[in-house]
């Protein structure tokens, strides 16, 4: 079952000819236990860096094989209030990390990135569970 939910950053790093080792050996166990999920945001940003089709198509392929959580009003709304909670504090965050902070929040998953401070930030604020797999 999908407990992980891998942002763009980290995935970055794995799919890196020169990509940081730990992230490469975290991810390559979670992919082969089955435990990662993708959100659309995710996808999106992971297809428009493709370097080509055939890249692209390697990419689709990798993306298919994956647990693809639902991104609809639920995770909306959780999003929204963590908008509105951050907002009070006078911190902003990019609503894309927002949905994807959401997501993770409405199917109970972990967050994992390399070194994207948004997550730190929503993390310190909700009950967000993340790994930044860049000091791991």
């Amino acid at each position: 079952m999908a407990r992980l939910l891998v942002d763009t950053s980290a995935w970055i790093e794995f799919y890196h000819p020169k990509g940081a080792t730990q992230v490469k050996q975290a991810l390559s166990q979670a992919l082969e236990m089955h435990e990662i999920a993708v959100v659309t945001p995710i996808a999106v940003e992971l297809l428009s860096g493709a370097k080509n089709e055939k890249g692209y198509g390697l990419l689709t392929t990798d993306l298919q094989a994956l647990t693809w959580l639902p991104l609809g009003s639920e995770e909306a709304l959780v999003a929204g209030r963590l908008a509105y909670e951050l907002a009070r504090t006078g911190q902003r965050v990019p609503t894309v990390d927002l949905l994807i902070a959401g997501a993770a929040l409405a199917h109970g998953c972990e967050l994992w990135h390399f070194g994207d401070a948004h997550f730190v930030t929503i993390a310190a604020h909700s009950a967000l569970e993340e790994n930044n797999l860049k000091i791991a």
